[in-house]
């Protein structure tokens, strides 16, 4: 027996006997790995509406889209009274939707609680530079903090970062006034294709127009209209998104109907709800692809080679040998357990880390920053990358 299923065997029969918060307290569970970047980090949480759009998951006529958006940004030296932010906010609200959507035992869930970040509420932020803007997307049943790994990087090394929770489809959305919004994705497993797009496609252009939101907020912080200590570093000029699994899929769909952003990075990317009318309009700005091998259906990587196909300018699909879906989130960083639970693939998870930041940070600094790290050369040194470059027409 090895050492992660002797772990589990004492583990269950704990739990099984009362003593899940005990055990949960001797979860091996890291905090999200320290960036590497010049820049401290804050954050702020907003709460924002959508006005101009009904709730399609709600019965309610009159509910309009509600958004819980968090942005990071490179702040000040922050007070050493003040604790950093957790991974996951108002965790003890949270475990019952990551049980369910995670498939987790209760202990792995209450101890997400004790993972802590780099990251420090409502810090001064940096106002004597402007800093580029990227936008993540989380996946089905994911929330806003799941790639932080990636999004500390990002910020300590000079962009501002909003990520949001799409309610109704992440893992759980809590609200200001307390309101808990569970996960109400639709499935339509084995579906033809018209019927497959009649539930897939009003989920993924609400997603979209979520994106869009955000953008319409970022411009109206940037002009005053929307009131925040940081608008003075915001470079409303060079904006990118990225996203994972249906994220990804959703950034992809998003920077080709949107052309507010100029650079785009999908994370094991799940390309099927994307309808053909919107990837055939062609890619227009710098897009990578960073992924698992193999996907278990075939036809997602059939659809991204049809992607790659429209493209008219540089496009990037990176393969990682050995890896899962969800090693491109935080999950393998956060506990050598996440292989036990499917949240990982057992692949070591440093090389992950360099894998994932090398390509997120060097990408976006090409194509937003003008600044070239060398990031190509970096990435073909790892054995484990395949990196292939498809060349613009224009």
């Amino acid at each position: 027996m090895n050492l992660n299923k002797l772990f589990l065997v004492i583990f269950f029969s704990l739990v099984f006997n009362g003593c899940a918060f005990i055990v949960s307290r001797v979860v091996p569970v890291n905090d999200i790995q320290p960036p590497s970047g010049e820049y401290e980090i804050g954050t702020q949480i907003f709460h924002w509406i959508d006005n101009n759009r009904e709730e399609w998951f709600s019965s309610k006529e009159e509910d309009k889209r509600e958004l819980m958006v968090q942005v990071w940004y490179p702040a000040l030296e922050p007070d050493d009274s003040i604790d950093p932010y957790p991974w996951i906010d108002n965790a003890s609200l949270r475990e019952e939707a990551i049980i369910e959507n995670f498939k987790v035992p209760k202990f792995v869930a209450k101890a997400v609680n004790r993972v802590d970040t780099e990251t420090y509420l409502n810090s001064i932020p940096i106002l004597s530079e402007k800093f580029p803007i990227v936008i993540f997307s989380h996946g089905f049943e994911g929330f806003r903090s799941q790639n932080t790994t990636q999004i500390q990087e990002l910020v300590s090394n000079g962009y501002i970062v909003f990520a949001l929770d799409h309610t109704y489809d992440a893992t759980l959305t809590i609200m200001p006034d307390g309101r808990l919004i569970p996960n109400a994705r639709k499935y339509c497993d084995g579906c033809e294709p018209e019927e497959f797009y009649e539930v897939f496609l009003p989920q993924i252009n609400t997603r979209i127009n979520d994106i869009k939101f955000i953008l319409n907020q970022v411009e109206k912080i940037n002009n005053g209209n929307i009131k925040t200590n940081f608008a003075n570093a915001l470079d409303i000029e060079n904006i990118g998104v990225f996203g994972h699994s249906f994220g990804g899929g959703t950034s992809l769909a998003t920077s080709i109907l949107d052309s507010r952003i100029k650079s785009c990075i999908s994370l094991d990317g799940w390309y099927v709800p994307v309808h053909p009318d919107i990837y055939n309009q062609g890619l227009k700005i710098p897009f990578l692809h960073l992924g698992q091998v193999e996907w278990d259906t075939p036809i997602n990587y059939e659809i991204l080679d049809k992607i790659l196909d429209t493209k008219v300018t540089q496009a990037y699909k990176l393969s990682l040998d050995g890896a899962s879906h969800m090693d491109f989130t935080d999950s393998p960083h956060i506990s050598k357990l996440s292989s036990s639970f499917n949240l990982s693939s057992g692949l070591d998870s440093e090389e992950i880390l360099r894998v994932t930041n090398t390509t997120v940070v060097g990408f976006f600094d090409e194509h937003l920053k003008s600044k070239n790290t060398n990031w190509l050369v970096e990435l073909r040194k790892n054995i484990n990358t395949k990196v292939e470059e498809f060349q613009g027409d224009k």
